[in-house]
């Protein structure tokens, strides 16, 4: 493990939520952040959102296909709200595992199974951190010495 193995591993995560959020934003400026499902003509709209306010507004309808609904529901469900949410929770999991000091955390032995309440040195990266930059393997940014 390098001593840049933490910062790197942040500034990766950091990196990729930003990318998020604006790919998230982008998407919500034609018909606003809560997207939602109609299936055929005249069905019920399936509205999916984010806000903790049940009366936020809802856009129109931004897909409407009857041949594939399952597809459709996924990506109602992951609307730019909802990503948008994401982000800012994982920003807030970096937030409570991103220390210049060691730290009680949470990880995975080598078989996989939890071990709670290990110290987790500096130098070292938790696995919770390690789980969140998962998603992104395929980035080219990504380094194996991530993997949990």
């Amino acid at each position: 493990m390098t001593a840049d193995l933490v910062p790197d591993l942040v500034l990766f995560l950091q990196a990729r939520l930003t990318e998020d959020e604006h790919a998230a934003l982008q998407a919500a400026k034609p018909g606003g952040p809560y997207w939602s499902q109609q299936i055929g003509s005249g069905a019920r709209p399936y509205h999916v959102g984010s806000s903790p306010d049940p009366k936020a507004p809802r856009s129109e309808p931004r897909v409407v296909d009857s041949e594939r609904p399952r597809i459709i529901d996924h990506i109602a469900r992951h609307d730019p709200a909802r990503t948008l949410a994401e982000v800012e929770a994982k920003r807030q999991v970096i937030r409570l595992h991103n220390f210049s000091e060691g730290h009680e955390c949470s990880t995975l032995d080598g078989n996989g199974d939890i071990d709670h309440c290990t110290w987790v040195m500096e130098s070292e990266a938790c696995t919770t951190l390690r789980l969140l930059a998962l998603p992104y393997v395929d980035h080219s940014d990504y380094r194996e010495e991530w993997r949990p």
